[in-house]
């Protein structure tokens, strides 16, 4: 019995990083995933490939601001505030690089409130999909598994237009994602056929008290180990 409560411990520890939930300020997730109380870093960020309406402009929360001459590549180059419309679907490069996993960072135009408890499809109103190719019938729909409520920028008059940046995972690895209307909320259709984007970013390693988890799952799962070695 004592053997089962330590493997399960261990399991637990070496699997989970946080408390896992859905709901995240006024938005439900139709799957379960780990909501961060802060912000995250993004520093790899993917670059354009094709696709969007050709409309872009900045956000910060509750205003919005349309480009006079639209720039795909340079709204989609960074977490900058500047966003690219969608759809047609828009997609984005690694640059060769297999992953399994996005940051996903929204634009949020106009209706934010405190945690964005008002208007709150706005920072999930897209699906990001990842693709063997730039053609939508070679792509595969992601999930959402984490979700960091202050997005990238907590600082400055902008702030609040990338809360609750989402990463996106995938059961394959792939150099080619696709971003495009929908959403994975519970009461969907709140993004039929147009939204907006910041950027995408590869998805950030676990943090430090992750990996403190992981290693003392390990290290439960070495002691059982021995145990039985021992009898």
């Amino acid at each position: 019995m004592l053997t089962r409560t330590i493997v399960a411990a261990a399991l637990a520890a070496a699997s989970t990083a946080g408390l896992a939930q859905t709901v995240v300020g006024g938005a439900t997730l139709i799957e379960t995933a780990t909501v961060h109380s802060g912000t995250v870093s993004a520093s790899t960020f993917l670059t354009y490939v094709s696709g969007g309406d050709n409309t872009t402009g900045t956000a910060d929360g509750t205003t919005y601001t349309i480009d006079a001459i639209a720039d795909p590549a340079g709204a989609m180059a960074a977490a900058d505030h500047r966003w690219l419309q969608f759809d047609p679907g828009i997609f984005m490069s690694t640059g060769g690089a297999l992953v399994n996993s996005v940051l996903a960072i929204p634009a949020i135009d106009h209706g934010w409130t405190a945690d964005n408890t008002g208007e709150n499809w706005e920072p999930f109103e897209f699906k990001i999909w990842g693709c063997t190719s730039a053609t939508p019938s070679a792509c595969t729909e992601g999930t959402i598994t984490d979700v960091y409520t202050r997005g990238v920028d907590d600082t400055g008059a902008a702030k609040n237009a990338d809360d609750f940046a989402s990463v996106w995972g995938f059961r394959a690895s792939y150099s080619l994602f696709m971003i495009t209307s929908g959403d994975h909320l519970s009461s969907s259709g709140h993004s039929p056929g147009e939204g907006e984007i910041d950027a995408l970013a590869i998805a950030a390693v676990p943090e430090p008290e992750t990996y403190a988890m992981f290693a003392a799952g390990l290290g439960l799962l070495g002691f059982v180990a021995r145990r039985r070695r021992g009898r």
